[in-house]
Protein backbone atom coordinates (compact mmCIF):
# COMPACT_ATOMS: atom_id res chain seq x y z
CA UNK A 1 0.00 0.00 0.00
CA UNK A 2 2.86 2.38 0.82
CA UNK A 3 4.52 1.67 -2.49
CA UNK A 4 1.26 2.33 -4.38
CA UNK A 5 0.68 5.68 -2.62
CA UNK A 6 4.30 6.66 -3.35
CA UNK A 7 3.74 6.15 -7.09
CA UNK A 8 0.47 8.10 -6.99
CA UNK A 9 2.18 10.99 -5.18
CA UNK A 10 5.07 10.90 -7.66
CA UNK A 11 2.67 10.98 -10.63
CA UNK A 12 0.78 13.94 -9.18
CA UNK A 13 4.03 15.81 -8.48
CA UNK A 14 5.21 15.31 -12.08
CA UNK A 15 1.94 15.83 -13.97
CA UNK A 16 0.45 18.74 -12.02
CA UNK A 17 3.07 21.36 -13.01
CA UNK A 18 2.89 20.23 -16.65
CA UNK A 19 -0.88 20.65 -16.67
CA UNK A 20 -0.68 24.10 -15.05
CA UNK A 21 2.00 25.24 -17.50
CA UNK A 22 -0.12 24.14 -20.45
CA UNK A 23 -3.07 26.19 -19.19
CA UNK A 24 -0.96 29.35 -18.91
CA UNK A 25 0.44 29.02 -22.44
CA UNK A 26 -2.49 30.62 -24.26
CA UNK A 27 -1.54 32.44 -27.46
CA UNK A 28 -1.87 36.21 -27.34
CA UNK A 29 -3.85 37.48 -30.30
CA UNK A 30 -3.00 40.93 -31.56
CA UNK A 31 -5.79 43.08 -32.88
CA UNK A 32 -6.25 42.76 -36.62
CA UNK A 33 -7.57 46.28 -37.24
CA UNK A 34 -6.92 49.75 -35.90
CA UNK A 35 -10.61 50.25 -35.16
CA UNK A 36 -13.96 48.60 -35.79
CA UNK A 37 -17.12 50.67 -35.72
CA UNK A 38 -20.13 48.41 -35.24
CA UNK A 39 -23.22 49.87 -36.89
CA UNK A 40 -26.66 49.07 -35.51
CA UNK A 41 -28.12 45.93 -37.02
CA UNK A 42 -30.89 46.19 -39.58
CA UNK A 43 -33.71 43.82 -40.48
CA UNK A 44 -34.65 42.66 -43.95
CA UNK A 45 -38.23 43.10 -45.01
CA UNK A 46 -40.47 40.51 -43.39
CA UNK A 47 -38.17 39.91 -40.41
CA UNK A 48 -40.00 40.52 -37.16
CA UNK A 49 -37.78 41.19 -34.16
CA UNK A 50 -38.66 43.55 -31.36
CA UNK A 51 -36.63 46.72 -30.72
CA UNK A 52 -35.72 45.29 -27.31
CA UNK A 53 -34.34 42.13 -28.91
CA UNK A 54 -32.25 44.23 -31.32
CA UNK A 55 -30.94 46.37 -28.44
CA UNK A 56 -29.93 43.39 -26.30
CA UNK A 57 -28.40 41.58 -29.27
CA UNK A 58 -26.37 44.63 -30.28
CA UNK A 59 -25.01 45.34 -26.80
CA UNK A 60 -24.08 41.69 -26.27
CA UNK A 61 -22.46 41.45 -29.70
CA UNK A 62 -20.44 44.64 -29.16
CA UNK A 63 -19.27 43.59 -25.69
CA UNK A 64 -18.16 40.21 -26.99
CA UNK A 65 -16.20 41.77 -29.88
CA UNK A 66 -14.47 44.07 -27.38
CA UNK A 67 -13.62 41.04 -25.25
CA UNK A 68 -12.22 39.18 -28.28
CA UNK A 69 -9.91 42.14 -28.98
CA UNK A 70 -10.44 42.03 -32.76
CA UNK A 71 -9.40 45.69 -33.03
CA UNK A 72 -7.35 48.22 -31.16
CA UNK A 73 -10.68 49.98 -30.59
CA UNK A 74 -14.14 48.50 -30.99
CA UNK A 75 -16.76 51.21 -30.79
CA UNK A 76 -20.48 51.47 -31.27
CA UNK A 77 -22.20 53.35 -34.06
CA UNK A 78 -21.50 57.08 -34.02
CA UNK A 79 -18.75 57.09 -31.35
CA UNK A 80 -15.62 59.05 -32.23
CA UNK A 81 -12.49 56.99 -32.71
CA UNK A 82 -9.39 58.24 -30.94
CA UNK A 83 -5.96 58.00 -32.52
CA UNK A 84 -3.65 55.41 -31.00
CA UNK A 85 0.09 54.95 -30.95
CA UNK A 86 -0.10 51.65 -32.82
CA UNK A 87 2.10 51.60 -35.94
CA UNK A 88 0.03 51.75 -39.11
CA UNK A 89 1.83 48.74 -40.57
CA UNK A 90 0.38 46.50 -37.85
CA UNK A 91 -3.27 47.45 -38.27
CA UNK A 92 -3.84 49.07 -41.63
CA UNK A 93 -7.55 49.76 -41.61
CA UNK A 94 -10.37 51.54 -39.92
CA UNK A 95 -13.21 49.06 -40.41
CA UNK A 96 -16.97 49.53 -40.36
CA UNK A 97 -19.09 46.46 -39.61
CA UNK A 98 -22.70 46.27 -40.72
CA UNK A 99 -25.06 43.43 -39.92
CA UNK A 100 -28.46 42.51 -41.31
CA UNK A 101 -30.95 39.96 -40.05
CA UNK A 102 -32.05 38.36 -43.31
CA UNK A 103 -34.40 35.71 -41.90
CA UNK A 104 -35.73 34.48 -38.58
CA UNK A 105 -37.27 31.08 -37.93
CA UNK A 106 -39.35 30.88 -34.80
CA UNK A 107 -38.88 28.00 -32.39
CA UNK A 108 -41.58 25.40 -32.14
CA UNK A 109 -42.82 22.81 -29.71
CA UNK A 110 -43.42 19.25 -30.88
CA UNK A 111 -44.46 16.37 -28.67
CA UNK A 112 -43.55 18.29 -25.53
CA UNK A 113 -40.02 19.06 -26.80
CA UNK A 114 -38.92 22.52 -27.79
CA UNK A 115 -36.98 23.03 -31.03
CA UNK A 116 -34.95 26.24 -31.02
CA UNK A 117 -35.47 28.90 -33.63
CA UNK A 118 -32.69 30.52 -35.62
CA UNK A 119 -31.69 33.81 -37.16
CA UNK A 120 -29.67 34.28 -40.33
CA UNK A 121 -27.32 37.25 -40.17
CA UNK A 122 -25.14 38.73 -42.87
CA UNK A 123 -22.04 40.71 -41.88
CA UNK A 124 -20.12 43.11 -44.09
CA UNK A 125 -16.77 44.56 -43.08
CA UNK A 126 -15.51 47.42 -45.18
CA UNK A 127 -12.85 50.11 -44.97
CA UNK A 128 -14.06 53.44 -43.77
CA UNK A 129 -11.71 55.37 -46.07
CA UNK A 130 -12.72 54.03 -49.48
CA UNK A 131 -15.69 51.78 -48.66
CA UNK A 132 -13.83 48.78 -50.07
CA UNK A 133 -15.20 45.47 -48.82
CA UNK A 134 -12.77 43.60 -46.61
CA UNK A 135 -14.85 40.59 -45.74
CA UNK A 136 -18.34 39.14 -45.78
CA UNK A 137 -19.87 36.48 -43.58
CA UNK A 138 -23.27 34.85 -43.41
CA UNK A 139 -24.00 32.97 -40.23
CA UNK A 140 -26.90 31.34 -38.49
CA UNK A 141 -27.34 31.74 -34.76
CA UNK A 142 -29.75 29.81 -32.61
CA UNK A 143 -32.54 31.54 -30.78
CA UNK A 144 -32.49 28.99 -28.02
CA UNK A 145 -35.16 29.10 -25.41
CA UNK A 146 -38.77 28.13 -24.98
CA UNK A 147 -41.40 30.72 -25.88
CA UNK A 148 -41.81 31.81 -22.27
CA UNK A 149 -38.08 32.45 -21.76
CA UNK A 150 -36.82 35.98 -21.36
CA UNK A 151 -36.21 37.76 -24.65
CA UNK A 152 -33.13 39.37 -23.15
CA UNK A 153 -31.41 36.03 -22.48
CA UNK A 154 -32.14 34.74 -25.97
CA UNK A 155 -30.91 37.95 -27.62
CA UNK A 156 -27.73 38.11 -25.54
CA UNK A 157 -26.88 34.46 -26.23
CA UNK A 158 -27.42 35.05 -29.96
CA UNK A 159 -25.15 38.11 -29.82
CA UNK A 160 -22.37 36.12 -28.18
CA UNK A 161 -22.75 33.34 -30.77
CA UNK A 162 -22.67 35.82 -33.68
CA UNK A 163 -19.53 37.52 -32.32
CA UNK A 164 -17.88 34.11 -32.02
CA UNK A 165 -18.68 33.34 -35.66
CA UNK A 166 -17.19 36.66 -36.72
CA UNK A 167 -14.08 36.02 -34.64
CA UNK A 168 -13.61 32.67 -36.39
CA UNK A 169 -13.72 34.49 -39.72
CA UNK A 170 -11.10 37.01 -38.64
CA UNK A 171 -8.86 34.57 -36.75
CA UNK A 172 -9.18 31.17 -38.44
Amino acid sequence: MRRFSFYITLAIAVLCPITLAAQDAKPVVRPMFKSVEVKHFTKAEGVHLSPEFMKYFYSSFLAELQRFNVADQTVEDGVAITDTDTPKSMMPHFIVLEGTFSAVQEGSEKDGKFEAGSAHIGFELYRRSDHKEESRLNCTVSLDGPPQSAERKVAEAAGVEAAGALRKLLYP
